[in-house]
């Protein structure tokens, strides 16, 4: 008898390091050198099947793609409630890329799920006359991460050539076949707390979280998210402030189709406050 499970894992990693052509590699084998900046999340569905143990196995995975921008915290935070395990990418030929593995997106990880199955890959290996560190200072992050019950599974991988794009994935398979994730503590949401937000990045990290949280989830709210950004023209590297102006005026309207008046106006208002505190701060 097969055994069916669902998963949920998330690749993880600064902008442009790779992780979007490393699910298309996986996913549909197909490789494209244009970079594409993810925005929200995205979701892509995959099918495992393997035997482990005498067992076949029917594993599910649901793989989130989520913004690589640091600063973006909150809404990365929504994406990772639910996930069972993560894959940190590096690019190989920014050093700065590896580092934040432990600086950012590693305390992100522990701080929204816990310990969970991580495996650490540097990517583009194709590049290798740029290449500027390799499997040996990929390894050293992952034996950081062994105290908090983390594997040393890593690899060097190329979404341009598929090397080991397709073993790092069913590896991961692998290891959640029997993982059960140990339960969280919810996690204390600070959107639309001045405090909290000191840049214009912060403003639309907090407006995005939270349009998110009260549409349904980061899954559900990120086609209108990111519609909505590219006819305001915002930019998630170097937001300007005409263009989050615009941004919560179209988020309203959105809002307007379903909601009642007055929230949609609260709403607003709220965003706007957070907006002109940091204008009129800097």
């Amino acid at each position: 008898m097969v055994k069916k499970i669902k998963k949920s894992i998330v690749l993880l990693g600064d902008g442009a390091v790779g992780k979007t052509c490393l699910i298309r590699r996986y996913v549909v084998d197909q490789y494209s050198d244009e970079y594409i900046q993810t925005i929200g999340a995205k979701v892509t569905k995959k099918e495992v099947l393997f035997e482990a143990d005498g067992q076949e196995i029917d594993l599910t995975m649901m793989i989130w793609d989520l913004i690589g921008q640091k600063g973006y915290r909150y809404t990365q935070s929504l994406s990772m409630k639910e996930m069972d395990g993560a894959l940190l990418v590096a690019d190989l030929t920014r050093t700065d890329t590896l580092t934040s593995l432990l600086s950012y997106w590693i305390p992100l990880v522990l701080r929204n799920v816990g310990p969970i199955p991580m495996i650490f890959l540097g990517n583009k290996s194709d590049l290798k006359k740029e290449r500027k560190f390799g499997i040996e200072e990929i390894e050293e992050v992952a034996y950081n991460c062994e105290a908090f019950g983390s594997t040393l599974h890593c690899h060097v991988t190329s979404a341009k050539t598929g090397k080991s794009v397709e073993t790092s994935f069913e590896q991961m398979a692998h290891l959640l076949k029997d993982h059960k994730k140990k339960p969280m503590f919810d996690t204390h949401w600070m959107l639309m707390d001045k405090t909290e937000v000191k840049t214009l990045t912060d403003v639309v990290d907090h407006i995005t979280a939270d349009f998110a949280e009260q549409f349904g989830g980061i899954a559900h709210a990120t086609p209108f998210i990111k519609h909505q950004m590219r006819l305001a023209n915002v930019n998630v590297n170097e937001p300007k402030e005409p263009t989050i102006v615009n941004f919560i005026d179209r988020l309203a309207i959105i809002e307007g189709g379903y909601k009642t008046d007055d929230i949609v106006r609260e709403n607003k208002r709220n965003r706007l406050n957070l907006f002109k505190n940091v204008v009129e701060g800097s």
